[in-house]
């Protein structure tokens, strides 16, 4: 059975799950577990017309009444709460569609079988995806959530599916190997259906907000980290969860043990360079906390991250830029504590300038490659905070896919470029880089 679907059937799903929804699912409530859901009977309610509507199985009404303690289940007052196990629950399917990618790789297992997926193929419940090194891949779902996957991370999509009882999809994302990013764009309500992310050792529990997931298989050790919102995290074999908030991460050991929140660390900074081999290679140095066990280094072509050059761990924060010119070189940095927990990035364009009006100027190129229809905002933000537009329009055609910004001279710089995705979908990424302009020959 194949988990690829064309994008207007996510459409139709998103519009039969809209067409089951009324009374029924504003009197859904969050459940004490993510394993059921609570219905608040309404007048005309009875459990046997609930079963038969809205849940399936043989034993389907045998099991809620197992799950709860009625009287007489033909008497069940108005307004009393039951407990609903969710594996009875009818549902429809949905989905996730591919919003960015970068390489021509990626591929979704099934079995032994691998099937090559493109910008707009639509990916169902069950599919294992796995992103091979240097390529950038993300998914966004039917609640305008989005999954960014980062180099070698594997997937799969264990629940996505609708019902009537739930404003939002039940969405479980299980994290194999790797490391993930989750925006999810609003506070998900009583009323929304449970969305988690699991490790072989972890489970996180999404209530609205920014976050990573790492898992590394080797080590079995899971990690979540809090940008915006907040996320309920505990170990697999764990019953009590650890809400970490804006700024806060927490470690699983392999055990399935959870540690005590630690606060993220604060991300690497530039400071100084020190010309290298004749003055041709350049050694940059940061500041980083003293906290710091290692970093992650993230090297690429172009300030949207598209094409990809390296992936590192060093211990310093420092790194040996080899004969830089005047189209920079990008830099992403993260610090790591000693438990595995990655605090948030900075990103860094560094060039070796050519002088204009008194300033040390670079060349900044955006890699629009496999996008269609890009619009690009891009901005300088000046020490004052005061923003000043360089963009804010439609991309045209450019060589080799690449808009090179000439004459930029050093300073802080915003950009946003949204794309289509299908006819009926679009998607948007976003980011910030310090552009370092060093002095060059001019």
């Amino acid at each position: 059975m194949t988990h690829l679907r064309q994008p207007q059937t996510l459409l139709r799903c998103t519009a039969l799950a809209l067409a089951l929804l009324g009374s029924a699912g504003a009197m859904a409530q969050a459940a004490p577990d993510a394993d059921h859901l609570l219905y608040q009977m309404q007048p005309g309610d009875t459990l046997t017309g609930l079963v038969a509507r809205h849940m399936q199985g043989p034993d389907a009404l045998k099991q809620v009444v197992e799950a709860n303690r009625f009287a007489n289940i033909h008497r069940i007052p108005v307004g009393q709460k039951i407990k609903i196990p969710r594996g009875l629950l009818k549902f429809t399917p949905s989905s996730a569609t591919v919003s960015r990618l970068n390489c021509k790789t990626v591929v979704q297992i099934e079995g032994n079988n691998a099937v090559p997926i493109k910008t707009g193929s639509v990916l169902e419940e069950g599919a294992v995806v796995r992103i091979p090194a240097g390529c950038q891949f993300a998914l966004t779902l039917e609640d305008e959530s989005t999954v960014r996957l980062m180099s070698g991370a594997v997937i799969q999509l264990k629940t996505l599916r609708r019902n009537a009882f739930e404003a939002s999809p039940e969405v479980k994302i299980e994290l194999l190997d790797g490391r993930l990013e989750i925006d999810v764009p609003r506070k998900r309500l009583s009323t929304d259906a449970p969305f988690q992310v699991l490790t072989p050792t972890s489970v996180a529990g999404v209530r609205g907000t920014e976050f990573r997931v790492g898992f590394d298989a080797k080590q079995r050790s899971s990690q979540v980290e809090v940008k915006v919102g907040a996320v309920g995290a505990r170990g697999l074999n764990e019953k009590t969860e650890k809400r970490a908030g804006p700024g806060e991460g927490v470690a699983i050991y392999a055990s399935g043990q959870a540690l005590e929140l630690e606060k993220l660390l604060a991300p690497p900074r530039y400071a100084s360079f020190e010309s290298r081999s004749g003055g041709k290679d350049v050694l940059l140095k940061f500041e980083a906390s003293a906290k710091a066990d290692r970093f992650l280094l993230v090297t690429a072509d172009d300030a949207n991250f598209s094409a990809l050059l390296a992936q590192d761990q060093p211990k310093q924060a420092q790194v040996l830029a080899p004969a830089l010119g005047t189209k920079p070189v990008f830099y992403q940095w993260s610090a790591i504590s000693s438990n595995g927990v990655m605090g948030d990035a900075s990103d860094y364009a560094v060039c070796k300038g050519y002088k204009r009006l008194e300033q040390w100027r670079c060349n900044v190129p955006f890699n629009v490659t496999g996008l269609i229809k890009p619009h690009l905002q891009f901005q300088k933000v000046d020490a004052q905070g005061q923003v000043f537009e360089l963009l804010n329009g439609p991309v045209q055609a450019v060589d080799n896919n690449v808009l090179v910004f000439r004459g930029l001279p050093s300073g802080v710089y915003r950009w946003r470029i949204e794309h289509e995705i299908s006819a009926t979908m679009k998607a948007g990424m976003n980011g910030q880089f310090e552009l370092v302009a060093i002095p060059g020959e001019d």
